[in-house]
């Protein structure tokens, strides 16, 4: 019942992203620790958000850009690695290279979203022009549900699939890939700070060309 809950509000958080509110509750360094609490290992929650939040700090969706989803990396992280074997930092490292691939999926359904937004946009047009200015209100609150429903359904299946990969394939790893994913752990702190230098550097961060 608890992943249940956990799918629920990452549904929730996911809406902050673009759809309503934008105050950041999506971001890594936010939701990370969030569910790292709520899945007893604040820890490795604090550990995960900082660590894509330096690799993808530039991730910001703007205007019509759709990024990779950071959101769902964090979020799927954890859940698949705290749920499946808690305590062992390489499955967390495991979580997370399933995790990335799965957020270019999540990407691709926003985009679709966006798509049939369109068509949202425009019976609204044909509203406003015979007289039925009520439409604007009413796709406000289609947007969203949109947005939270497409959330919903993508950590609903994904939630519980990546689950089932992580307790057949993490136990099958060679031991020297364990050892690896242990290394990593460490070592992608490092990385991510080199990201966050590189992008600070090239004005990704503050918008300012060098």
């Amino acid at each position: 019942m608890e992943i249940f809950y956990l799918i629920l509000l990452a549904a929730i958080i996911s809406i902050d992203i673009t759809a309503y509110g934008q105050f950041m509750v999506s971001r890594p360094i936010f939701c990370a620790p969030l569910f790292g609490w709520l899945l007893g290992d604040i820890q490795t929650g604090l550990w995960v958000g900082m660590l894509i939040e330096l690799i993808w700090v530039s991730v910001i969706p703007m205007g019509t850009a759709v990024p990779v989803d950071a959101t769902s990396i964090a979020i799927l992280t954890l859940i698949w690695s705290l749920s499946t074997f808690p305590g062992q930092k390489s499955a967390v490292i495991t979580a997370m290279v399933f995790a990335v691939p799965a957020s270019i999926l999540f990407r691709k359904l926003d985009i679709l979203s966006r798509m049939y937004n369109v068509r949202v946009a425009h019976w609204v047009e044909e509203g406003v022009l015979n007289g039925e200015p009520r439409r604007l209100q009413y796709s406000v609150y289609l947007g969203i549900l949109l947005f939270f429903f497409k959330a919903l359904a993508f950590y609903g299946v994904l939630v519980f699939l990546g689950m089932g990969v992580m307790r057949v394939v993490f136990p099958q790893l060679p031991n020297a890939v364990i050892a690896g994913f242990t290394t990593s752990w460490r070592l992608l702190p490092v990385a991510g700070f080199g990201m966050f230098l590189v992008n600070f550097w090239f004005g990704k961060v503050l918008g300012i060309n060098k």
